[in-house]
């Protein structure tokens, strides 16, 4: 998790967060403050990782937050929300029934992803502060998320040999960031009980002055579900 470091880039997280949301979704979830000081707020993403969960409808408290459903692999961007403690609820998409409700804490001026997790049955969230140094123009910040429900623990290695997020990784494990050269990169998952190979991506490109998060997702066993076990690297900062 993460180490509590300074996030001394939050301000520019948060204003490439309001262009996300502005563009992607049309909302925000604070009230409009136009012509009016804006109310102290904290930022947060939210991923859905479950691989048999059904498209999300999202709720603060009453309101919905999602102009489209939230699909499995998708990304609700940073967006706004007021400070302190607040309730999440998820719902499938146009229905009434709930299938997780969640409470939390946000602190103001601080950036948090939460993660939806686990098979659709046992429905979580993780909630995390995004803590990262400013990336530059030869090196990205990346960190890794294992939220594979079937997956136990796993070996990343990266470029054959670099064990960057640490020798092993657990279900629901979100590392803190680290820094890694741009360029091409191979990512190779291994069980780390039997030393079985289990997926390798070749080709993965990291651009310098870029924040991503390496997803592990999906199912092991096919039999579980049709979402197979893959990667999936998402961009949480660009610093222009």
């Amino acid at each position: 998790m993460n180490t509590g470091k300074n996030n001394r880039n939050w301000g520019k997280a948060l204003g490439l967060a309001l262009t996300l949301s502005s563009v992607l979704f049309g909302t925000s979830c604070l009230d409009n403050f136009e012509g009016q000081p804006i109310p102290p707020s904290a930022f947060l993403s939210i991923y859905h990782a479950s691989p048999d969960a059904p498209a999300l409808d999202i709720y603060t408290e009453a309101s919905r937050i999602n102009n489209n459903p939230l699909e499995y692999s998708a990304t609700f961007p940073y967006s706004p929300f007021y400070v302190g403690d607040r309730k999440l609820r998820f719902n499938p998409y146009n229905a009434a029934n709930t299938l997780l409700e969640t409470e939390f804490t946000l602190e103001q001026d601080k950036v948090y992803s939460m993660f939806l997790v686990n098979k659709a049955a046992e429905l979580d969230a993780i909630k995390v502060e995004d803590i990262w140094e400013e990336p530059d123009s030869e090196q990205a910040q990346i960190r890794l998320a294992h939220l594979s429900p079937d997956t136990d623990d796993i070996e990343v290695i990266i470029n054959e040999n670099n064990f960057l997020f640490g020798e092993k990784n657990e279900y629901l494990e979100i590392t803190d960031f680290e820094a890694l050269d741009k360029g091409e990169i191979q990512v190779t998952l291994k069980s780390k009980e039997s030393g079985e190979t289990l997926l390798t991506v070749n080709d993965i490109e990291i651009s310098g002055n870029k924040v991503y998060t390496l997803v592990v997702r999906g199912f092991s066993d096919p039999a579980n579900g049709n979402n197979n076990l893959s990667l999936q690297l998402i961009t949480n900062y660009i610093k222009f």
